[in-house]
C-alpha cells in the first residue's frame, strides 16, 4: 500500500478534535490515516491533487439489501403490502445463487461509485446455503468494506409478514462464519439478521440471540414497520427478557417509543432510520426526532433501491428535511410559525448520520467514519468545482444541500484507490451490467413477474 498524500484539499473530517480545514493534506501509510494538516511532507508518497476537492470520510450505509440492485425502482409505485406480494412473493423465491451473485455485485459497484465505502448488507434472500455462499463470493470479488448480514429466505419472509414466522436454522450460517470469518480481520465481516420479535416468538428470538452470541456475531433486526395499530415494542420486550445489548442494531424504527430509545441508549444498542423508503412505501414516520430528543445520534440508511436512488447524500438530505418537518408540524398544529431554529436537526448531524453514526451502527467506529489519524483510510473526494457545490461557502451546509453521488471523483478503501477521475478501478462495469441484466431477465421470466423488460438493453 505504501504512502499516499491527498494534497491541498478541503478536509471535512467529522472529527471534532480536527474540525474542518479549508486547505490541508491527508497522509496515508499502509492503509491507515497517518496525519492530517497543512503542508505535510510528500517524500516517498504518491501525491493525489485534492486542491479542488472536498476530502471526507467514506459514506456508510448501515442497512441495505444489496440483492435488490437488479430490480431497481420496482417499488416506486408500491406500498409495503405490494412489495410482499410481488417482489417477495413472486420474485424472491425464484432467486438462484447466480442471481444473488449478479445482483449483489451490481449493488456493491453502485455503492462504491457513489462514495459508499462501507455497507451492512442485510441479505434475506438466502433461499439455500448456496445463496449465502454466492453473496459472500460477490463481496469477496470487489473491494468494499461490508458487514454481511445472514438472514432468512424469501419464503420465510412472506410467512413472517403473514404472522407465521418459524424458527431459523443457523447451521450453515455458523459453519460459514467459522470457515470465513472467525478470528480474522478483513474488510468483510459477518452478522446475523434474525426475524426479531416483530415477526416471531420470544422463544425463537432467544435461540437466535443465543446463537449469535455463542458465535461472537453481532445482530440486526427489522422493527417498527409498518406503522399502524398498536406498536409491537420489540425493543422493550427484548430488554425485559434480558436480551438487549450493544451487539444489536434495529432498522426502520418507525413506531419506536421514547422508552425504547432510552432502553437502547442505556445498553449502546443502535437505531437506524431509512428515511426515503419508509416514506415512499408507506411504512412510517422518521424516528430521528425521538432519537435526538434523548441524545442519540441519528443514523440514516437507504434500505434498498426499490424506492430510492441509494445515494446516501440524498438520504441525509431527506432525513434532515423529514426530521425538521416533524418538528415544524408541532408548531403548525398549534397555529403558530416555527419559533426558532434551536433544537432542529443540523447539516452536521445529517452528515454524521451517513458517516460516523453509520460506522457506530456497524460496530466499526474505532476504524472508520471520520478523517482521524490511526483509522482506516476509507475516504472519498468530491469535486468542489461542480456547480451544485461551488463555491462551497459554508462547508457542511453546502455538502448536505447539494452533494450527490455524481460529485464523487475518488474513492479509497483501506488506502486502495477503487475509484479515480470518476471511474471505478479494476471493475469491469460491462461485465457487471451484462450479469445483472441477464439475471434479471431470467428471474422475471421464471417467476412470471408482470413487468416490461427491455430485453436487449445493456
Amino acid at each position: 500500500m505504501g504512502r499516499i498524500l491527498l494534497q491541498g484539499g478541503v478536509v471535512l473530517s467529522l472529527d471534532p478534535q480536527i474540525g474542518n480545514l479549508r486547505s490541508a493534506d491527508v497522509l496515508i501509510e499502509d492503509g491507515r490515516i497517518a496525519s492530517v494538516g497543512p503542508y505535510l511532507d510528500p517524500a516517498g508518497a504518491e501525491v493525489i491533487d485534492a486542491s479542488q476537492m472536498v476530502v471526507m470520510p467514506g459514506l456508510v450505509d448501515a442497512h441495505r439489501h444489496l440483492w435488490y440492485a437488479g430490480i431497481r425502482g420496482s417499488g416506486m409505485n408500491a406500498i409495503l403490502a405490494d412489495l410482499v406480494a410481488a417482489q417477495w412473493g413472486q420474485l424472491g423465491p425464484a432467486f438462484t445463487p447466480d442471481d444473488v451473485y449478479a445482483f449483489t455485485r451490481a449493488g456493491i459497484a453502485d455503492c462504491l461509485d457513489n462514495g459508499v465505502t462501507t455497507v451492512f448488507d442485510w441479505c434475506h434472500v438466502i433461499n439455500s446455503p448456496a445463496h449465502a455462499e454466492a453473496a459472500v463470493a460477490a463481496h469477496q470479488s470487489l473491494g468494499i468494506r461490508a458487514v454481511f448480514g445472514y438472514g432468512g429466505s424469501m419464503n420465510q419472509k412472506v410467512r413472517e409478514m403473514a404472522g407465521q414466522g418459524d424458527a431459523n436454522d443457523w447451521s450453515h450460517a455458523a459453519s460459514l462464519y467459522e470457515r470465513e470469518f472467525a478470528g480474522r480481520r478483513g474488510r468483510l465481516t459477518m452478522a446475523l439478521a434474525p426475524q426479531g420479535l416483530d415477526y416471531t416468538t420470544l422463544e425463537t428470538t432467544v435461540r437466535d440471540v443465543e446463537t449469535a452470541r455463542r458465535l461472537g456475531m453481532p445482530m440486526s433486526f427489522h422493527v417498527g414497520v409498518p406503522m399502524g395499530g398498536k406498536p409491537k415494542e420489540s425493543v422493550r420486550r427484548m430488554a425485559e427478557a434480558g436480551l438487549l445489548g450493544p451487539d444489536m442494531s434495529f432498522a426502520h424504527c418507525c413506531d419506536i417509543t421514547d422508552e425504547e430509545v432510552k432502553l437502547a441508549m442505556a445498553v449502546s444498542a443502535h437505531l437506524v432510520s431509512c428515511p426515503i423508503v419508509d416514506a415512499a412505501l408507506g411504512m412510517g414516520s422518521t424516528p430521528t426526532p425521538r432519537m435526538r430528543h434523548h441524545g442519540m445520534r441519528p443514523c440514516f440508511s437507504a434500505d434498498s433501491v426499490t424506492a430510492t436512488s441509494g445515494d446516501m447524500f440524498e438520504e441525509a438530505r431527506t432525513g434532515l428535511l423529514l426530521d425538521r418537518y416533524e418538528a415544524s408540524r408541532l408548531s403548525f398544529a398549534e397555529g403558530i410559525p416555527v419559533p426558532a431554529f434551536a433544537g432542529r436537526m443540523t447539516a452536521r448531524e445529517a452528515l454524521e448520520a451517513i458517516t460516523i453514526a453509520g460506522a457506530e451502527a456497524c460496530w466499526l467506529d474505532s476504524e472508520i467514519g471520520s478523517v482521524t489519524p490511526g483509522k482506516q483510510a476509507d475516504l472519498i473526494l468530491l469535486r468542489a468545482t461542480d456547480f451544485n457545490l461551488w463555491p462551497l461557502s459554508n462547508l457542511e451546509p453546502a455538502v448536505i444541500a447539494g452533494a450527490h453521488g455524481a460529485n464523487v471523483d475518488t474513492v479509497l478503501v483501506e488506502g486502495d484507490v477503487v475509484k479515480t477521475s470518476g471511474s471505478l478501478v479494476g471493475v469491469d462495469i460491462d461485465v457487471i451490467r451484462t450479469e445483472v441484466v441477464d439475471a434479471r431477465n431470467r428471474l422475471y421470466n421464471t417467476s412470471g413477474y408482470d413487468d416490461i423488460i427491455p430485453k436487449d438493453y445493456r
